[in-house]
């Protein structure tokens, strides 16, 4: 699941769009209050006393005056941050399984406004609704923003991409939540945060010290006798490191291209760790079940994989693979407990 890698050029297609976009951009700039089908922002909690704040990006640096009333999340798990921050998003960014307003079941409880609307697929902007929007703060921290894509957001509302310090996509949730607080001038509320998220990891690891001496592979992808691994980068493998696994093997750093590496069916061997993961959905599994090479693996025949299934309620799969503040809790209540009936597979 979700094995992102780098976007196709859409440059052609937002030439295409740019005349109606600059039409959109007028009337939502200089409109006297909000249109009609924009939603309404619910009270916001107090913010913090860190504005006015400028955030350097890979994109550039965006300075905030102001506490953001109306925010946008492009970022494909942004929303989720924002909403531990108590800020109601009025414009997310749908990425699979297309829940209402993108608020996953982790995240509804904070969710107490009216719901957002979609205003991005998957990395495919609407540019026009989010201009409709009125958006105050565009955030697109979990995202990998062309050039053109940040400069008409930016022409929009003050825009924070994603951190020059990491690939696309490979930015520690940690980083995110606190980039989101300082954009929001909430940045100690932001630490107290990850600190209590840190901590439920600290215990996990304190719980099972014997995870700390097994590697664990995030499996990617199983097709045309080729597999897919996720960089040690990608918040999936961040998780399980979180967890106390090892995640980086030596031989996998210089193989990732496009946030996964990929090995050969004649390499198949090296998949043959301690343990493997999947975010999975039903199809993938039919994959799997039907591949003879993988099913050598020692790793498969001894019961040592988990699926953690992302389209189905509870969508154990989709809270690891969206790795943020509020569904990392939700999601170790779920993986711990399969983690540790693999503990005892034989």
């Amino acid at each position: 699941m979700s094995t992102r890698t780098s976007r196709p050029s859409r440059l052609h297609w937002l030439a295409a769009v740019a005349a109606t976009l600059a039409v959109a951009l007028s009337v939502a700039l200089s409109a006297c209050g909000a249109p009609a089908q924009a939603p309404t922002s619910s009270p916001q909690a107090p913010s913090g006393t860190g504005l006015p704040v400028t955030i350097q990006h890979a994109l550039g640096s965006t300075t905030i005056s102001a506490p953001a009333q109306r925010v946008v999340t492009i970022g494909w798990s942004d929303q989720d941050a924002v909403l531990a921050l108590g800020v109601q998003p009025v414009g997310t960014t749908e990425w699979f399984n297309e829940q209402p307003g993108a608020v996953f079941p982790w995240a509804t409880a904070a969710a107490a406004g009216a719901e957002p609307e979609i205003v991005s697929n998957a990395g495919e902007i609407n540019f026009e609704k989010v201009a409709a929007l009125r958006p105050d703060l565009i955030l697109a921290l979990y995202e990998g923003l062309e050039r053109a894509e940040y400069d008409k957001l930016s022409a929009i509302a003050p825009t924070v991409a994603h951190s020059a310090q990491y690939q696309a996509f490979g930015t520690p949730w940690q980083e995110m939540t606190l980039t989101t607080g300082r954009a929001l001038g909430r940045e100690q509320q932001a630490e107290d945060l990850i600190a209590g998220v840190e901590q439920k990891f600290a215990d996990v690891r304190a719980a099972h010290p014997q995870w700390a001496q097994k590697t664990m592979l995030v499996m990617a992808t199983a097709e045309g006798g080729k597999y897919g691994v996720f960089s040690p980068q990608d918040p999936k493998a961040r998780f399980f490191a979180g967890l106390g696994f090892q995640t980086e093997p030596p031989w996998l750093a210089g193989r990732v291209q496009n946030n996964v590496a990929s090995i050969s069916a004649e390499e198949y061997k090296l998949l043959d760790v301690d343990r493997l993961a999947w975010t999975s959905d039903p199809d993938t599994m039919k994959v799997l079940q039907a591949d003879p090479i993988y099913n050598r693996l020692d790793v498969v025949r001894s019961g040592r994989v988990g699926y953690f299934d992302y389209t189905t309620p509870p969508f154990p799969g989709a809270a690891i693979t969206f790795s943020t503040v509020l569904s990392i809790p939700y999601a170790l209540d779920q993986i711990v407990p399969a983690l540790e009936k693999v503990d005892t597979a034989k």
